[in-house]
């Protein structure tokens, strides 16, 4: 290693380091704000409180390394050209990109680090984190139940307690409000003056003992002696002296399989298993294809695959004499077209279409209105499977979007890194201000650009108008033109003055000719 990369070296791994702490430790605040409600004032120890931003830290990596990046590279060179280390170096005859060569290497071995963060580290970081979580609200339920806030972390139940005693076990003005009914608009509603609350021996169930409290509740409607449903629901209320309501703690419970099937699934894994996901993915979607496609087996009778082309003489023949055969066996056809005679199949169907407007008028008008009503429901079952398949199919696109991004992503997040370098440090070498003042402000224009184009992409991408993959390179595709733009101009020596840029050239030429020049006398 020569001595300018050992120079180099020894000022950009100072600042390298501290932005990449600062960068973690703003990022963190992130999780402060989401769980602090969740966190503060009940109960847990300092130990538990690292160990959640720890993991969540860890998460933080691949979205924190591009940052440091830029941040370094601003002070490093903004530093050397306000000290006119880098003229020096250009009047010696190096170039800036030979001093920019220990830059790039560590731009590289960062973007490296990006990927394996990305792929081992978050993943097991943000299952261990909500692993975590999800098992502190499983042991100690009562810590999350606070005085005057409505609490649903129960599914399909919201608590609200009143007054909390010390000990955590005695409580009042109790409201329960049970959300379980399928019918949301019916009342389901137990308020209690006090109680207890605590978890089983085992921990599988959190029981509530009220004591002197009513139930409100909204009952299904009652059928009168036909069978129709009445149009008022029955409304009951109910006094008890004590009452139980066990919670089932099994819902808290976070295994391999919960997390796989959780919203976010595609967080969880690495890229090795987002394809093989994609792969499922491709054959689930394949298989519903091939359902959907056999979902009119039942109201043809034969597999759509196996009906005969009617473009084929003896196939049409074949399929004509089905359909004349079942129509002779109708009493109503068989009786008008006795006289008619039987030569051959093409006179029976020429009789058939001279004496009827359809093939359903060959039947008694009884049976018609029995094969009606039953066709109505074939017709409706099929239409609810037809939906059901394309609904199925437009969730398997979007999952397939949702992992096609996420897999792009850590391979966009990486290259930015190098993007970022070629950003930072040419703007440094213009505009020759080091420092920490400087440099942050900067870094934090070109992430937030970087941050809002990202988000930009993934809801974009989330409503069908962007390609996944594009909606993940998106924001590196942005950020590129700056990069080039700025190197070349830092490799001119250059001035940043946006007033010279090639496109502003030609808008301010464009607006001076359309603007008439002043007359001379």
């Amino acid at each position: 290693m020569k001595k300018i990369d050992k120079l180099v070296l020894k000022a950009f791994l100072p600042p390298y380091i501290m932005a990449f702490f600062v960068a973690e430790f703003v990022l963190i605040m992130q999780f402060l704000w989401k769980y602090i409600d969740e966190i503060i004032g009940k109960g847990f120890s300092i130990g538990v409180l690292l160990e959640l931003i720890f993991y969540f830290a860890v998460t933080l990596i691949p979205m924190a390394i591009p940052v440091t990046i830029l941040i370094a590279s601003v002070m490093v060179y903004g530093d050397m050209a306000e000290k006119f280390e880098l003229s020096s170096f250009k009047s010696a005859g190096v170039s800036l990109f030979r001093v920019m060569g220990v830059g790039i290497a560590i731009a590289i071995l960062t973007s490296g680090i990006s990927l394996v963060a990305s792929n081992y580290l978050k993943p097991k970081a943000q299952y261990s984190f909500l692993e975590r979580l999800y098992s502190i609200r499983r042991q100690k339920p009562a810590l999350s139940i606070e005085k005057g806030i409505f609490n649903k972390d129960f599914t399909n139940y919201t608590i609200r307690v009143g007054d909390k005693d010390p000990d955590g076990r005695g409580i009042s003005d109790i409201k329960i409000y049970d959300q379980s009914q399928n019918d949301k608009s019916k009342v389901n509603f137990v308020t209690a003056n006090s109680g207890e609350m605590y978890p089983e021996e085992n921990g599988n169930a959190f029981v509530m003992h009220l004591f002197d409290g009513e139930q409100y509740r909204d009952m299904d409607k009652k059928k009168d002696k036909n069978g129709k449903v009445g149009k008022s629901n029955p409304f009951i209320r109910i006094k008890f002296g004590s009452w139980k309501k066990v919670f089932d703690m099994t819902q808290f419970e976070l295994d391999a399989k919960t997390v796989n099937l959780s919203r976010k699934k595609f967080d969880l894994l690495n890229a090795f298993q987002i394809v093989a996901a994609l792969d499922s993915i491709e054959e689930s979607k394949s298989d519903m294809f091939h359902k959907s496609k056999l979902v009119f087996q039942n109201v043809i009778g034969d597999k759509i695959e196996e009906l005969p082309s009617i473009k084929e003489g003896a196939e049409k023949k074949d399929t004509l004499t089905k359909l004349i055969e079942k129509a002779d066996k109708n009493k109503n056809f068989k009786n008008e077209n006795a006289a008619k005679g039987k030569d051959n199949i093409e006179q029976k169907l020429i009789s058939n279409y001279q004496d009827y407007s359809s093939f359903l008028e060959t039947f008694s008008l009884k049976l018609q209105r029995r094969l009606t009503r039953k066709a109505a429901e074939r017709t409706r079952t099929t239409r609810e499977s037809v939906k059901k398949y394309a609904s199925q199919r437009k969730s398997l696109d979007l999952d397939k979007r949702w992992y096609l991004l996420r897999l792009n992503q850590q391979f966009s997040w990486a290259l930015v890194c190098i993007i970022f370098l070629f950003i930072g440090a040419p703007l440094g070498s213009i505009v020759r201000k080091g420092g920490y003042g400087y440099p942050l402000l900067i870094a934090i224009i070109f992430f937030m650009i970087f941050i809002v184009f990202n988000i930009m992409g993934e809801k974009l991408m989330g409503s069908g108008s962007l390609n996944p993959i594009l909606a993940a390179w998106f924001p590196c595709l942005i950020c590129l033109p700056f990069a080039i733009i700025l190197t070349y101009k830092a490799v001119r020596d250059e001035s940043l003055n946006l007033l010279e840029f090639p496109l502003f050239v030609w808008i301010r030429k464009g607006m001076q000719a359309l603007v008439p020049a002043k007359e001379t006398i």
